[in-house]
């Protein structure tokens, strides 16, 4: 079920439910359809099975004729298996053994109700036994464009009480508790307080204002130690009510003894002996804080908690011996985490919150009402906004130095034997070909990837290997095989051109173009010369890339991605005022088009037309192959036009769904992993429609990736081909549910994987939404909704809602800035040539402004008398009449 507050989990659908929470590059915890928290990966280390036992929320209620109850804040509804099958490749649905054992001691709620739109999660608690309604609203904070405060190392606990009683007060009394964690490596299992890492974990009470916390360290640790730091377990109350009564335990072991103190009134009054002392070796202590109060007959009360963390001393923990050329598994690599540069320890960061967190929940809201209270599908904003979650896993990265980096994923259930760490590492150029959500929504992180890869990766012959060192000061990955493919990706590196005119695009600047600019030349030169020999606009010879093979002879998934980075680069040259050099992209593009179309259309797609006697293994030949117009995807989100005879895309994508896409995969062999059960939809990445499969076709041709999914369906929308791309969309969303999958972790190679974070390109794609920073350009040509779309956009340096409605006679676009600035010196409106234009009414803050207006193709163009920038509040209006 959905709703503009997000979607509504309940009963199975509640099995895999597993929001991850936490800051971008800091760590996170995942909030699960228990309502218990899972997937502890805060201390620098990737371990999607990692459990934090005695770790839990609980209420206790009294009111006059009832007797007193208190419960865990969590359900074991779904911890029967009895019935339940779980599919390949996925681990959500586990429970942890810390969590049944908590709940066969203690006593949970009957049923919860989670309500998800990522960034927050709503949580409605339901049991016979509690006369007071019981929710929590869980987030960490998250501000588009704002990378610093959608980086804290913290979550925040909102839990609500309310007394529905018209007649009967009540007394609640809500418990958070925590274990310290600092000295658990992250990997091993904890059973109860003992692990082999504990051992002087030492738990206090910290003295600040308007907060009641305790500071959780292990002195122990030498300061430089990877596992050194702290957490804090915090409740704020700014706004403390007479007859409020806090009480906060330190130190307890044992959750029978807690719960005996707490369940009987809601208060904590047991000091367990040696208060203040360190733990003993191998052992660790829990901290408990209440606070118990007062409902009058329908009152409503909300209590925050916080939970934050501080585990400064990021190294190196993966191996990159292949990419450097020797061995050194001793020394220590220093990265660090970006957090590092703004707090000192686990309470600075709750002392943020406390001062800071009114504003930073407004914030949070206000992104989850932009985006999800909007017309577009429910199905669509579901992929597009779920897989902004893995920028704040531990797929990604943001060191010390203020470079955001990532894996490819994180190892799990379907990266074989080895499922911890992360995966493939790091910043592979092809899979992060495919994101487009981190490049909107925070371009600042964005573009350090851009800075690494053009101003330290590349080889001085031009090229730039796929897998990135870290730290950047140890030897590159040149001259030696990198693995996945083994040679240089040739798709990574003319994704590194498109990539660099998109971060231009969406307001890196005059001056960071200017910065880059040398190397995207070389590098364009480099592919012109190596990979296309004949100086004809087609790459014929070996083409390393993102299916961990090489291929050979022309094929558009290459060939079209070549022609659109011929295009960015004829833009980009020509912003450098190098025109002599954009002609020359120009006329290699248009030589490139017509000998691609020409050599490679079979009428109903692009074949690929390789010398199968030669190259016997890892090619395609005569399939239809889904990423066959992975360039042309790329063209139509940096508004590039068409790199081939736009018939012939058309035909070419409807060509891809019709014999890709399954609604039942019954006795399909998916091959090497299985990502899709009989009974789900997907689409294959290569068929064989007119046969002539090769004996050993291209790795990964018989598997389901979430990535190229949304790719092809965003290139139907943008080809008008609405209800297949909504059948698409709607048949991912309907595998990630919360019965199998969780709606927050697409897998593919690892858990949390880039390359679905293809999706956001469904919400540019479905609104028509474009901006362009370069020449302060908003375009609007809806795709879906166009009578009456409302949705999220992000413009420059500002973001907010877009409104957009339509009839025969006028059109009327409404901007809302809610934070940040949008400069705009015009905006383009779809429009058709064959319609009169009477003219153009344009409003700021309902104040009228000189306009002036005038005809494109398609389109109509007003322009303001002096372009206009609007701050947090202000509000653009335009209408058109004819």
């Amino acid at each position: 079920m959905a709703g503009k507050g997000g979607t509504v989990y309940e009963g199975e659908a509640l099995r895999a439910v597993a929001m991850p929470m936490g800051g971008i590059g800091a760590g996170s915890v995942a909030l699960c359809g228990d309502g218990g928290l899972r997937q502890w990966q805060l201390c620098n280390t990737v371990n999607h099975m990692a459990h934090v036992p005695h770790s839990f929320f609980a209420a206790w209620v009294a009111q006059r004729g009832r007797p007193a109850a208190a419960r865990v804040l969590m359900s074991d509804a779904q911890y029967d298996e009895s019935f339940f099958t779980p599919s390949q490749c996925v681990n959500d649905h586990v429970v942890p053994p810390g969590a049944r054992k908590l709940l066969e001691q203690l006593p949970g709620v009957a049923a919860i109700r989670f309500t998800g739109a990522y960034p927050i999660a709503e949580l409605e608690y339901t049991d016979d036994a509690l006369p007071v309604a019981l929710s929590l609203e869980a987030f960490a904070p998250f501000a588009p464009l704002n990378p610093e405060d959608s980086g804290l190392p913290a979550v925040v606990f909102n839990f609500t009480a309310h007394n529905p009683d018209p007649k009967q007060p009540a007394e609640v009394s809500l418990l958070a508790t925590l274990q310290n964690a600092v000295g658990w490596d992250g990997l091993s299992a904890i059973d109860g307080v003992r692990n082999p890492g504990y051992g002087g974990n030492s738990n206090a009470v910290a003295s600040l204002r308007d907060v009641s916390a305790i500071h959780m360290t292990n002195p122990t640790l030498p300061p430089n130690h990877p596992l050194a730091g702290g957490m804090a377990l915090a409740l704020l109350h700014k706004e403390r009510a007479e007859g409020d009564a806090a009480y906060v335990v330190p130190q307890w072991i044992d959750p029978g003894a807690l719960w005996a103190d707490f369940a009987g009134d809601g208060r904590l009054t047991e000091t367990p002996p040696g208060v203040g002392r360190p733990s003993e070796p191998g052992a660790t202590w829990n901290g408990a804080i209440a606070l118990r109060f007062h409902l009058e007959p329908g009152e409503r009360r909300t209590v925050p908690f916080v939970l934050a963390w501080h585990f400064p001393n990021r190294y190196v923990n993966w191996d990159q011996a292949r990419l450097i050329g020797f061995t050194d598994r001793k020394s220590l690599f220093w990265l660090g985490n970006a957090y590092n540069n703004r707090f000192g320890s686990a309470l600075a960061v709750v002392e943020y919150l406390r001062d800071e967190g009114e504003r930073l929940a407004a914030l949070t809201r206000a992104f989850r009402e932009a985006f999800y209270d909007s017309t577009l599908p429910t199905p669509l904003l579901d992929a597009a906004g779920s897989q902004i979650s893995t920028i704040r896993t531990p797929t990604c990265l943001w060191i010390e130095n203020g470079e955001f980096h990532g894996f490819e994923g994180c190892c799990g259930a379907s990266t074989g034997q080895q499922s911890t760490g992360g995966c493939c590492p790091m910043d592979c150029t092809h899979v992060w070909n495919y994101e487009m959500t981190l490049s909107a929504l925070f371009p600042s992180l964005e573009r350090t990837m851009r800075e690494v890869d053009l101003q330290v990766q590349m080889h001085p012959t031009g090229y730039i290997p796929h897998r990135t060192v870290l730290p950047t000061y140890l030897p590159r990955a040149w001259e030696r095989g990198i693995g996945g493919p083994d040679k240089p990706a040739l798709d990574g590196m003319l994704g590194e051109v498109l990539k660099t005119y998109r971060e231009a695009l969406r307001g890196a600047g005059e001056d960071w173009l200017d910065a880059m600019w040398p190397s995207i030349k070389q590098l364009m030169a480099h592919i012109m010369t190596v990979y296309d020999v004949n100086g004809d606009g087609v790459i014929r010879g070996e083409q390393p890339n993102t299916y961990d093979i090489s291929i050979y002879g022309p094929n558009t998934f290459i060939g079209s991605l070549y022609l659109a980075a011929l295009r960015a680069a004829e833009e980009m040259a020509q912003l450098q005022g190098e025109d002599d050099l954009a002609a020359t992209y120009r006329e290699r593009f248009g030589a490139g088009r017509e000998n691609l179309d020409q050599a490679l259309w079979n009428g109903e797609y692009w074949v690929q037309d390789v010398n199968l006697a030669v190259h016997t293994e890892q090619q395609w030949g005569t399939g239809c192959h889904a990423d066959q117009l992975l360039g042309q995807w790329w063209a139509h989100v940096l508004g590039l036009g068409y790199v081939l005879p736009e018939a012939h895309v058309k035909q070419a994508v409807k060509s891809i769904f019709f014999h890709n896409w399954r609604t039942d995969f019954t006795g399909v062999v998916q091959t090497p992993r299985v990502f899709v059960d009989d009974a789900d939809a997907g689409l294959l990445n290569c068929t064989w429609p007119k046969g002539g499969k090769p004996d050993v076709p291209t790795l990964y041709s018989d598997e389901v990736w979430t990535g190229i999914e949304y790719e092809v369906a965003a290139l139907l929308l943008f080809e008008g081909m609405v209800d297949e791309a909504l059948t698409m969309v709607q048949g991912v969303r309907a595998r990630h549910n919360g019965t199998q999958r969780s709606p927050w972790n697409e897998v593919e190679c690892g858990d949390h994987y880039v390359r679905a974070m293809s999706s956001w390109a469904l919400l540019e794609a479905a609104s028509g939404v474009r901006y362009d920073a370069t020449q302060q350009a908003l375009t609007v040509t809806p795709r879906l909704a166009a009578e009456d779309l409302r949705c999220f956009f992000v413009a420059g340096s500002g973001w907010g809602r877009l409104t957009h409605e339509r009839d025969a006679a006028w059109v009327n676009l409404k901007l809302a800035v809610h934070d940040g600035a949008v400069a705009l010196a015009s905006a383009r409106l779809a429009w058709p040539d064959d319609k009169k234009m009477a003219g153009a009414v344009v409003r700021a803050n309902g104040s009228v402004l000189r306009a002036s207006w005038r005809r494109a193709p398609g389109l109509a163009v007003i322009e303001p008398g002096k372009p206009v920038t609007l701050s947090a509040g202000d509000t653009l209006e335009i209408r058109l009449g004819a």
